[in-house]
């Protein structure tokens, strides 16, 4: 019987010993997510304002937030893209088709970063200066900010690009694009204003994967694509 009830006392100390272990490490589990969380904020907050991303929330871009995003990395081909909303007045009609676009993701790494260099989105080469990464399961969004040159003006713009990642395509591809900075005088034809934004979707919903030539490569000058408007400019 006294056997019994030391078995029953040393059972009952490991069984408080395990559940104390078990709850430190419950709360180390939350102190880390606390701190990640963190840290992704500042990234984003580095790369747009609450209040321009609030806009670009009003004019319909999902904004997928979570701590563990899919891996991204890859070229991809956005067509066709075109205009869902916009806060410009009178700006390109909704339907808009602007020029297609290419997408290269790099470099992404388990505290939220990730390098991204666009193809047609603003000139024929843009490289984010800052990029974040926000996401669970297989929806993302991410962050980047980039400064676009033009006639010798320049402007900052905030371009976050979100989707569904499905069988190494992105699904539901779609992007907002605001100004962030832009002091160059009212007049100038070059940009959009600081605030002004519009939200572009691939209208087919399906961004492929392309290789790193297809990607490199220039598009045919004859195309009619030439024609059409890159996303950052004056209506």
């Amino acid at each position: 019987m006294k056997t019994n009830t030391k078995s029953m006392k040393w059972l009952m100390v490991v069984l408080v010993a395990l559940s104390f272990m078990a709850c430190k490490k419950d709360k180390k589990e939350i102190v880390d997510e606390i701190v990640r969380l963190d840290i992704q904020k500042k990234q984003i907050q580095n790369i747009i304002p609450d209040q321009y991303l609030d806009s670009l929330k009003k004019l319909g871009l999902n904004i997928n937030t979570g701590i563990d995003p899919v891996n991204l990395e890859g070229y991809y081909a956005i067509n066709p893209l075109i205009l869902q909303a916009t806060n410009i007045v009178k700006d390109f009609p909704i339907g808009h088709r602007f020029t297609d676009a290419r997408l290269k993701l790099f470099n992404q790494d388990e505290n939220f970063g990730i390098k991204l260099i666009g193809k047609g989105f603003l000139a024929t080469a843009d490289t984010s200066i800052v990029t974040a990464i926000s996401g669970s399961g297989k929806d993302f969004t991410v962050y980047g900010k980039v400064k676009s040159q033009r006639n010798g003006k320049e402007a900052d713009f905030a371009i976050l690009v979100s989707g569904t990642m499905e069988n190494n395509t992105i699904r539901n591809f779609k992007y907002g694009l605001i100004c962030i900075s832009n002091k160059n005088n009212s007049t100038d034809a070059n940009f959009i204003r600081e605030g002004q934004a519009r939200v572009v979707i691939e209208s087919d919903q399906l961004s492929n994967r392309i290789n790193e030539t297809d990607f490199l490569a220039s598009k045919n000058p004859e195309s009619k694509l030439q024609l059409l408007s890159p996303g950052f400019v004056k209506p």
